[in-house]
This record gives structure tokens, C-alpha cells and sequence, in this order.
């Protein structure tokens, strides 16, 4: 039995799904689970049922069907032929609420109307009319089922195809006079009191009609609003609920009539006042009816105005959150009410949302595509400064302002126009690029703004015009400017990347830079370069990158040295000022002053060391200064593994590794923005790593580092006193030798004594003072080793840290794990 049960709903289902696999499974699962699911004990009886009927296709706004429905019911009734009329209409009712997910999602998807047009439905007033046996019926407080009618008064529209019908009007008709013959008194003069006081209520009604009117269009009803002790409390409250519109309707009126300057805003205004248009069309249509005869009343009129009344409440609950909102803002709040689960409200705040949205869409298609900002009222997210110069027009001419970017785009979104539209100036005034790229040939609709959950069709037009926009002026930038080869001649001259210019450069310099600042002057140092770049690999640039190539002097203060104010400089101009600023400039200067220092250190330690390689001899032949000597290596050998240690640390974990990051960036950046983005990440890492980026940790760690290189500069000054000493001592006893074997046989106690003198009083003085002061720079020296290391373990980077152990890998200097407070 089961098995030909299935087959039959496949066999009906076929029918229905016009021989499509995949839905004729999921019809026929479904089918199957309503016939074998308990509805018998839902509904007791048809007038319930009938009601969530009614509402289910007033939800989903299907008038249409509803007529439709109302007509074949009553036919159905009349015939009776069907036994089975309450579990047919539950399977028809469980039918539709299954399929209604899907319908209202075919409802959404439908085109965005342009004009809230019909907003405000008009009541068919010919099906809403009830005959006069059954007014009096109600009158009389007695219906068929009257507990059900009461409380669901919208059921009675659908009612009134039974109700039409003579069998069954006539049937209620009898029912009604069996039941009066239990409640009534037959007497005529109650009879005639009865429509007397029937009379009365009717004009009195009537005339509260007439009043509602105006005060549902928010003009003052003084009768209405005092308190009328003729009208009852129910009577009361219908009323209070129709001044609500009024009062909702003047809410919105004067926020219409409020002045505003936005275009957005305007067309907010603009959507508002037709949505009260349609209202005062509402109301003239009731108006007309009201001279008819038992056609509008009351109850009718709190039925006809259930939606109308939370269409006003949704649109002033809307416009006084908009209030004095413009651009972007606006549209976010529109947007925020319209993600909403009930359909009233989507269906009220979705035109009114694509009406407002089409100004910003033609911002956004003239800003990508022709680079204009035309923004009158100051509504657009990207935002304009015309009096920033050609220079910073990247950086400070367009700004993105943040609280106009609407909620439905997202901040990547946002930033991508932004970029776009730069891209496009960019090209015009600095480049002087005057190409026209062609991208758009139809924008994208209003509607795809904030429905990308739907469509990438908006989505899709910002991806392309970027691509292409930004790959244009990349193409640009590589091969009109030359960007990648002034990025390498940075690396190699700023960076001291080449090798055997700075050394060549640092030997013809030597002399000059070794004078005090003030008398270091840029004609000979700018002489001493171009001969340095004629015989150096620097010979081979590129004439462009050899007339960049410069020398700066910076400001001069008292006890410096041309060490100190000597710096190389690389000059830009046009669109290489955007990417290498005069604050980038500037952070190049401090670090190739660092690097210059620290290569000064190291040809400092190798000098020191042939100069105590050369005077080995000299140093052997006087025995006094054996230990001495000992000391004088084994310190430079120190301080030469000191400078080798940072100096590799400098150029390889530093430099190599920053500059390794930065080009791949740059091969990987698709936009002007990040390529700023990557030189700036790696100019701020290589300041970090080498503690000159002006925090209070790297301030310590370059102070310490600057004592130390200070300590391996007097050690140099105190070896070159020690040779020149040597060698004067040497001298001496070369004549004094010289004088014994030339002079008499006879021994000359006088110049005996007098060399021994000179010994002591000249020489050996030399070696104390030089013997004190080695040993100071010794204690000094690890000193500042020992507390410059502590520092580098207690610093977040990780690199540094691993610079801690690199020069103090075999644990020579006792470094302690306690704060450098305690060193």
C-alpha cells in the first residue's frame, strides 16, 4: 500500500515538475512529508485557518491570488461537494509555506524599482463592503463563530465570497434568527428605539470619519484630541491610533521641509515626499468612499490602515535617524535599517536606499575613470586640498575621509578607489602623462553598491580599473623613470654597497676629513669623489645616476671633525620625489653617517693594526715595553673583532636582509601606495636594527656604541704616540751607539751618565704616561662592551639579541643577566 502511495505522489508530481530529476525528488519528499505529518488537531475549524490563509498572502503582497482564492473557496463552499475541505486547505496552506523561502528570495531578486510609486496600497472597497444582513448581524454582536471574527477582523474580507453566496447567506441567515429568538425581545418599540439609537451612532461615527481625516494628515482635531466623554474607551483608542499618522505624518513633513545641502540628502527628501504623495492619495481615496453609504467605518478604516501606519512609522523612525546625516553617513544608515528580517520594512527602505545611493555611484565612476572629484557638498569619502603642492600631491592632496566610507563597502573597497583616482592624477600632474584609459564602458548599477552579496558586478568594476590604472603608471615608473636602478644606486653608494669606491673614497679622503669641520670645504671633497668615481666600477654608472651622485656638508658644531660632517647624497626629482622624500632623504643621511662611522672604526682598527705590525722590530729591540706590546695587540685584536662583529651584523643582517624584503615588495606591489608602503616598512626596520630610530632603547644603545667607538679612536691616538715615541727612543740609542763606536778607547763615563739620564727622564715618563693610559682604554673599553651588551639582550628585536651573542660567543666579557641599572 505504501509503495503505491509513492507512486501516485510521484505520478501527481510530475505533473508539476515538467520531468526535472533534481526537483521532482525534493516535490516528492516534501509532498510526502505533509501527507504523513499530524495537521488534524492545528486548526479546529475553517474560520482559523482561513485567517493564517488571509495573512499569508498579505505578507507576501499576492492581492492577486488572494482574489483568486477567496472566489474559488466560496465556489467550493457552495458546492459541497468536497468532504474533506479542512485537510484540504491545511495541505494547500502547509504547501505554500514551504515554497515560500524560495519565493521571497525570487521577490528580492527581482529589478530595484526606481520610485516608490503604489506605496501605499488602496483597500478594493467593493470586496471590503459587507451586505446588510450581515452588518446587522454584527451589529447585534452575533456571527457564525463570532469569538474567531472578533479577534481576526481582517477575516472578514475573505469571508464575504461565503457570505455572497444566497444558500449559504441564507443558511447564516436562519442561523442568525434562531439565535436572536434566545437574545431578543420581539416587541416593536424596542425594535424602534434600537435603530433610533443605530441611527445615531451612525452619524456620529460619520462624523468622527470626517474629523479623522484631517487629523490623520496632522491637522488639529480639537474635538478628537479633548477628552469627549460621548466616546467610549475602544472607540478611544481606534482613534488615538489613527492621530498617531498625523502625528508621524508631520514628523516627516517638517524633516522634508528642513533645508539641506547634499545631494544624497536630497534625494532622501526627494523619496519621502513621494512616499507622502502616495499617502495623500490614500487618504482622498478613503475620503470619497466616506460619501457612500455603510462603506468605510471604523473598524474597516483600523484594518485598511494596519500597513499604512507601520509604513509611517518605518519612514519616520528612518528620517529622523537621517536627520542632518549626509554623504556616505546617510547611506550607512540606510543601509543598517534595511538589513532587517521583516519584508514591509526591506520593501520600504530598498528603493529608498538605491534612490540615494546613484549621486555617490557617479562620484565613484567620475573619481576612478577621470580623476574629478565633483563633490559640491563635501558627501564624498575621498576628499580634496587644492592648495597641497605637486610634490605631496600622494601624500596630502586626496584624503580618504573614513566616516563618509558607506557601510556596504568595505575598507579594501575603499581604499581601492582612493588609490585609483590618485593613480590618475598622479599620472596627469607629476608625470605629465596625459593618456585617457579607456576602462568602463558601462558603470555599474546603484543597486550592485550594496547588494554584493548578489552580484559582483560593482566589485568587478573596481577590480578592473585598478588593474588597469595602476599597472599603467607601474609600467610608467619602471621604464620612463628608471625607479628599480636609482633603488640599486642607493644600495650601492648610500648603503655603502660598493665596495671599492668607499674604500678608495675613504683613503683620497683621509687627510681632508681628519681636519677640524670648519675647515673641510665642499669644492675639495666634491674634487676628491670624481676622482674617486674615475677610477672606481663607479666609472660605468649611467650618466643620470652619476650626476645624482653628490656630496652634503651638514651644520658644524664645535670638537667635530670631516668625519662628522661629511655625507653622500643622491639627488631626485619629478615623480622620484613621491617615493624617495626629503624625509626619506633625511633618514638615508643618519643611516650612511652610521655606516660611515662604523667603516671609519674598521679602517681605524686595520690601520692600528699594520701600524703595530710594521713596529714589531722596533718594539722587540727595546725590552722595557714587552708587556706593553702584548697589551697594544691583544686590545687591537679586541677592538678589531669588536668593529668586524658590527660591522657584519650592519651589512648583512641589516642591509642585505632589509633590502632582499624590499625587493620583493617591490616586485609584488601592484600600486604607488605599496611601493611607499615597502620603503617605508624597510627604511623603519634598517633605523630600528640599528638603533637610530629615536626611541629611549636605541638612544642608550647608540650612545654606548658611539663611547666604544670613541675609546677605539684615542686607542688609535694613544698607538701612534707609543710608535712615535719608540721611534725616538730608537734614534737616541742609535747615536749614543753610534758615539761609542766612533769615539775614543777609553770609556766616557760623562755621556754614560747622561744617556742613563735621558732613559729616565724622558723616555720612561713616555711609558708610564702611555702604559696608564692603554690601561684606562682597556678598562673603558670592556667596561662599555660589558654594558652595551647587556642592553642588546634586554631589546625586543630579535636580531640585536643574536648581535649580543655573536660578540660575546666564547663568553669572554662576564655579561650578567640582571637590569643595566646594576652594571
Amino acid at each position: 500500500m505504501a509503495g503505491s502511495q509513492l507512486a501516485l505522489i510521484k505520478n501527481l508530481c510530475l505533473c508539476y515538475c515538467d520531468n526535472k530529476p533534481d526537483i521532482l525528488d525534493k516535490t516528492v519528499n516534501t509532498v510526502s512529508h505533509l501527507l504523513h505529518s499530524e495537521h488534524g488537531n492545528i486548526y479546529q475549524d475553517d474560520i482559523r485557518l482561513l485567517d493564517k490563509i488571509w495573512k499569508h498572502f498579505q505578507k507576501y503582497g499576492r492581492n492577486q491570488e488572494m482574489l483568486r482564492f477567496g472566489q474559488i473557496y466560496a465556489r467550493l463552499n457552495k458546492l459541497k461537494v468536497l468532504k474533506v475541505r479542512l485537510e484540504t486547505l491545511q495541505f494547500l496552506y502547509a504547501l505554500a509555506d514551504t515554497a515560500s523561502t524560495e519565493h521571497h528570495h525570487d521577490s528580492i531578486n527581482r529589478p530595484m524599482p526606481t520610485s516608490s510609486a503604489s506605496s501605499f496600497d488602496i483597500p478594493s472597497f467593493s470586496l471590503l463592503s459587507l451586505q446588510q444582513g450581515s452588518s446587522n448581524a454584527k451589529e447585534n454582536g452575533i456571527s457564525h463563530n463570532s469569538s474567531h471574527i472578533k479577534s481576526s477582523t481582517s477575516l472578514q474580507k475573505l469571508l464575504q465570497y461565503t457570505n455572497g453566496d444566497e444558500n449559504s447567506l441564507s443558511t447564516t441567515n436562519h442561523h442568525y434568527s434562531t439565535m436572536n429568538n434566545t437574545t431578543t425581545n420581539n416587541n416593536n418599540n424596542n425594535n424602534e428605539i434600537e435603530n433610533l439609537s443605530s441611527i445615531k451612532r451612525d452619524n456620529d461615527e460619520s462624523r468622527i470619519l470626517r474629523e479623522l481625516l484631517f487629523g490623520m494628515q496632522g491637522i488639529e482635531t480639537p474635538r478628537l484630541s479633548s477628552n469627549d466623554t460621548s466616546i467610549d474607551r475602544c472607540t478611544r483608542s481606534i482613534i488615538n491610533r489613527f492621530l498617531e499618522c498625523g502625528w508621524l505624518y508631520e514628523k516627516i513633513r517638517k524633516i522634508i521641509n528642513t533645508p539641506t545641502t547634499s545631494l544624497v540628502a536630497q534625494a532622501f527628501i526627494a523619496n519621502l515626499s513621494s512616499e507622502l504623495r502616495e499617502y495623500h492619495r490614500l487618504i482622498s481615496v478613503i475620503e470619497q468612499q466616506t460619501n457612500v453609504s455603510g462603506m468605510v467605518s471604523l473598524k474597516k478604516l483600523h484594518v485598511w490602515m494596519c500597513t499604512p501606519i507601520q509604513r509611517l512609522k518605518c519612514l519616520a523612525a528612518v528620517a529622523d535617524t537621517c536627520h542632518g546625516r549626509k554623504g556616505g553617513q546617510l547611506l550607512s544608515i540606510l543601509y543598517m535599517h534595511s538589513q532587517h528580517g521583516d519584508p514591509l520594512q526591506q520593501s520600504i527602505l530598498y528603493p529608498l536606499l538605491y534612490n540615494c545611493t546613484i549621486p555617490i555611484r557617479d562620484m565613484i565612476v567620475e573619481w576612478i575613470c577621470n580623476g574629478i572629484i565633483n563633490d559640491p557638498y563635501q558627501e564624498f569619502f575621498v576628499s580634496t586640498d587644492k592648495m597641497v603642492s605637486e610634490e605631496k600631491l600622494w601624500y596630502d592632496k586626496y584624503t580618504l575621509r573614513v566616516p563618509m566610507i558607506p557601510s556596504f563597502l568595505s575598507m579594501e573597497q575603499a581604499k581601492k578607489i582612493w588609490i585609483t583616482g590618485k593613480s590618475i592624477n598622479f599620472l596627469r600632474v607629476v608625470c605629465k602623462d596625459r593618456t585617457m584609459l579607456q576602462i568602463i564602458k558601462t558603470p555599474a548599477s546603484s543597486q550592485s553598491l550594496f547588494q554584493q552579496q548578489r552580484s559582483t558586478e560593482f566589485q568587478d568594476m573596481i577590480i578592473s580599473v585598478y588593474n588597469e590604472t595602476t599597472r599603467y603608471l607601474r609600467s610608467i615608473l619602471d621604464d620612463k623613470y628608471q625607479m628599480m636602478d636609482h633603488f640599486k644606486a642607493i644600495k650601492r653608494y648610500l648603503l655603502l654597497g660598493q665596495g671599492d669606491f668607499i674604500k678608495y673614497l675613504m683613503d683620497l679622503m683621509e687627510t681632508e676629513l681628519n681636519k677640524p669641520a670648519n675647515q673641510v670645504f665642499y669644492h675639495n671633497l666634491q674634487s676628491l669623489m670624481d676622482a674617486a668615481i674615475r677610477v672606481t666600477n663607479a666609472q660605468y654608472e649611467t650618466e643620470d645616476i652619476i650626476k645624482r651622485l653628490d656630496l652634503r656638508l651638514m651644520y658644524v658644531s664645535p670638537s667635530e671633525l670631516g668625519w662628522d660632517v661629511c655625507c653622500l647624497d643622491y639627488k631626485f626629482d619629478g615623480p622620484l620625489r613621491t617615493i624617495f622624500t626629503e624625509e626619506n632623504s633625511l633618514r638615508y643621511m643618519r643611516i650612511f653617517n652610521h655606516l660611515w662611522r662604523v667603516k671609519r672604526m674598521e679602517y681605524t682598527t686595520c690601520g692600528v693594526w699594520k701600524q703595530l705590525m710594521k713596529s714589531s722590530r722596533q718594539f722587540a729591540s727595546i725590552p722595557e715595553i714587552s708587556d706593553m706590546t702584548h697589551t697594544c695587540f691583544t686590545m687591537s685584536n679586541e677592538m678589531t673583532k669588536f668593529v668586524q662583529s658590527v660591522n657584519y651584523y650592519i651589512m648583512f643582517e641589516v642591509l642585505e636582509c632589509s633590502w632582499s624584503d624590499l625587493l620583493n615588495k617591490l616586485m609584488e606591489a601592484k600600486d604607488l601606495e605599496q611601493i611607499l608602503e615597502a620603503h617605508d616598512d624597510s627604511l623603519l626596520k634598517i633605523l630600528t636594527r640599528l638603533h637610530l630610530d629615536g626611541h629611549e632603547t636605541s638612544q642608550d644603545l647608540a650612545k654606548q656604541l658611539r663611547c666604544i667607538f670613541d675609546l677605539i679612536l684615542n686607542f688609535g691616538t694613544i698607538i701612534q704616540r707609543l710608535i712615535q715615541s719608540v721611534d725616538n727612543e730608537l734614534l737616541a740609542r742609535k747615536s749614543y751607539e753610534q758615539q761609542q763606536n766612533y769615539g775614543t778607547y777609553t770609556k766616557n763615563n760623562t755621556e754614560t751618565d747622561a744617556e742613563v739620564r735621558r732613559f729616565h727622564t724622558v723616555f720612561k715618563p713616555q711609558l708610564k704616561t702611555i702604559k696608564s693610559e692603554l690601561h684606562i682604554v682597556k678598562k673603558a673599553f670592556r667596561d662599555a662592551v660589558l654594558k652595551f651588551l647587556q642592553q642588546l639582550k634586554s631589546h625586543p628585536d630579535i636580531t640585536l639579541r643574536s648581535l649580543s651573542f655573536r660578540l660575546n660567543f666564547n663568553e669572554f666579557y662576564k655579561v650578567s643577566y640582571t637590569s643595566k641599572t646594576t652594571a
